[in-house]
């Protein structure tokens, strides 16, 4: 494990707390079975009501629910449901989330999606049911002038819309631009990958994904722990990308590549699609330019294009005084005794409140989160 989180807090009623592990062990038990995918599993637990209830359908009820019998017998063998459980005492002790189609966190997104998950491994505690949510995504292979476009992008949605989160691949490229670009306009943004959720690829891109967690962001994948990530695997996760946000922009891409399997995914799903055209001739514009071309895709001017289409309406910037208001008294006294005008790293901090280096770093990420602190290049904090 890459990331130290502490334990998400069960349900203060032990009953519920027993009841939601068993549900959670037999969705990802049935989730585990090989070659049953989304939409086998959907439907079967459909079929049965619940993944406990497939499980223990027995092979001829299954077959005759369209299971083939080979799967059938996988299911009814049970032979999954030690490592689920296993899987389940890793989350807890690790402090990730699982999410099961019907819990009232699922996200309601992938209502509209028929290969959506339906188990969902979360590292943070974003709601994933408010908010607007846009997918942003684009070529790895990104120009200096793609990689502006995508913060520009975010910073017009971050200006307009202050809840709005920002969901990409931690891809290089436009991914990047993306996320740091939300960072950066401080709103929440969420990768999603193609392995378990600790397993960030590239690994370079580690102290992003810790930057994000800090700032009331998310890691999110449908993957279990061990998962072997191949090219099937991203295949796969842009489905997720897709389907958590209302709408996707195409910020750069070449005649072929991801972010155009992203592209189809969401129109299947009749989510909104829009692209960036470019210039004629250049080739990280070919996917996006076909995209309006073929009328796939809604051509991208400004975020008022995105508004008119979901029907969002402005929100009200927080003010400053209203969210030191929200602060414990604890992070209240540490901002007031945070220079005025100072930039300072971490440990400079530590020493400044007189707490652990671990202690200064929650600290910074928790007023990151609110908007009172920002961070240079040089990884240095100064009050917004």
């Amino acid at each position: 494990m890459i990331f130290v989180g502490s334990a998400v807090a069960g349900e203060s009623d032990p009953m519920k707390n027993k009841l939601s592990l068993r549900i959670m062990k037999y969705s990802i038990a049935l989730s585990l079975v090989p070659r049953i995918g989304s939409r086998n599993m959907r439907r079967l637990v459909a079929a049965f009501g619940s993944a406990e209830q497939v499980m223990r359908a027995g092979v001829e009820r299954l077959t005759a629910a369209g299971a083939s019998l080979r799967m059938a017998q996988e299911i009814a063998g049970g032979a999954t449901l030690e490592r689920a459980m296993g899987i389940v005492e890793l989350c807890e002790r690790t402090g990730v989330r699982v999410l099961t189609d019907g819990m009232a966190d699922f996200p309601r997104a992938f209502a509209e999606c028929p290969d959506a998950p339906c188990v969902l491994y979360v590292r943070g505690g974003i709601d994933f049911n408010s908010g607007k949510w846009l997918s942003v995504v684009g070529t790895r292979n990104a120009t200096p002038n793609g990689m502006a476009a995508a913060g520009r992008v975010v910073r017009d949605v971050a200006l307009l819309y202050p809840d709005a989160v920002i969901v990409s691949g931690l891809a290089f490229g436009i991914d990047k631009a993306a996320h740091s670009a939300a960072l950066q306009n401080r709103i929440k943004t969420v990768a999603v990958m193609a392995g378990w959720v600790d397993d960030i690829v590239p690994r370079s891109h580690y102290y992003l994904a810790r930057q994000l967690l800090d700032a009331g962001g998310a890691i999110v994948s449908d993957m279990p722990p061990g998962t072997v990530i191949d090219r099937g695997n991203f295949l796969s996760r842009n489905r997720l990308v897709a389907g958590l946000s209302e709408a996707t922009i195409v910020v750069e891409s070449a005649a072929k590549g991801g972010s155009l399997v992203t592209a189809d995914i969401a129109a299947s799903y009749d989510k909104e699609l829009f692209a960036l055209p470019g210039p004629i001739g250049e080739p990280m514009c070919e996917g996006t330019n076909m995209l309006i071309r073929s009328n796939k895709a809604i051509l991208y001017q400004s975020v008022e294009d995105v508004a008119l289409a979901l029907g969002w309406k402005r929100t009200a910037p927080e003010a400053p005084g209203d969210r030191m208001a929200q602060l414990s008294p604890r992070l209240q006294q540490a901002y007031a005794d945070f220079p005025d005008g100072a930039r300072l790293d971490v440990e400079r901090l530590a020493e400044l409140w007189s707490v652990p280096l671990w202690e200064a770093s929650s600290i910074v990420g928790q007023l990151r989160a609110r908007g009172l602190l920002a961070v240079d290049p040089y990884r240095c904090y100064y009050k917004v």
